[in-house]
């Protein structure tokens, strides 16, 4: 009966504990090999570090089996930024298998391309701090994220930090409707509005509010544009007076968008 007990009880959690897909199912050598990311296929899999790499060969895969420090990327795949970041928050967070790069033999991935094309302007500014973080982050648990009402590219996540306390992780969000198309083309007050409900709503759906945003990053094609807008910035993103950097861009994610948003918040 002890016996049977303890058999109900661990398949199920056994089932839970299903090691998670590394950098999205990327082919980690193909960056090496082709210079490109690459999809890797189920049949070419490899348990490494309790991460399953997914490879496009089996050719790739076995020289990952050889030599998995040489090819898979640093930090197991989680965003080098948020590693990097200071040791009270340094955290896991997903990647985009497209902001990558490669600095002296070694594979960097970031949580998207924005933090990809910051990195790359200084290296060595975030890879020291993220080697003497990554002691810790590695323990933390997984990043979770939050689908819908974000954004789905890139996620949305709330993060866990190393004194029990959350960073929720919003956008950039786009000016954009539940079908996906730009709101008020050619208009920044309507896209700020836009931009500033969605992220409202992704904040609302894990638990935080405006009142918890730490940070803001806003990208723009024209910041004097978005300056005539002070107080519609103030009214969506400046109730806890948070650290804002404005990021001017040449285009973004839509040709058709004049501002996008990313938001910090902090939860317990």
């Amino acid at each position: 009966m002890v016996g049977l007990l303890f058999a109900t009880v661990l398949v199920p959690a056994a089932r839970c504990e299903e090691p998670k897909l590394s950098i999205s199912g990327y082919d980690t050598v193909a960056y090496f090999t082709d210079g490109k990311p690459v999809q890797g296929k189920s049949e070419f899999e490899y348990l490494w570090h309790k991460l399953r790499w997914r490879f496009a060969s089996g050719e790739h895969r076995d020289l990952f089996v050889k030599d998995p420090n040489r090819y898979a990327p640093q930090y197991d795949g989680y965003c080098a930024m948020g590693v990097a970041e200071s040791s009270e928050v340094g955290h896991k967070d997903t990647v985009d298998p497209e902001a990558w790069a490669i600095v002296d033999g070694k594979l960097y991935l970031t949580h998207m391309q924005q933090a990809m094309e910051t990195w790359q302007q200084n290296p060595a500014k975030y890879i020291k701090p993220a080697d003497e973080n990554w002691a810790a982050v590695k323990d933390l648990p997984e990043p979770v994220i939050l689908g819908p009402p974000c954004a789905a590219s890139p996620p949305s996540t709330l993060v866990a930090l190393r004194d029990g306390g959350h960073w929720v992780v919003v956008g950039p969000e786009a000016a954009r409707d539940e079908s996906g198309k730009i709101v008020g083309k050619g208009d920044m007050g309507a896209q700020l509005e836009q931009v500033g409900k969605k992220v409202e709503a992704c904040l609302k759906a894990a638990g935080a509010s405006l009142s918890d945003v730490i940070e803001t990053r806003t990208y723009v094609v024209d910041p004097d544009q978005l300056a005539k807008y002070a107080d519609l910035r103030k009214q969506y993103f400046s109730s806890a007076s948070p650290a804002r950097t404005i990021v001017q861009k040449d285009r973004l994610s839509d040709p058709d968008g004049l501002v996008e948003v990313m938001a910090f918040a902090a939860i317990k």
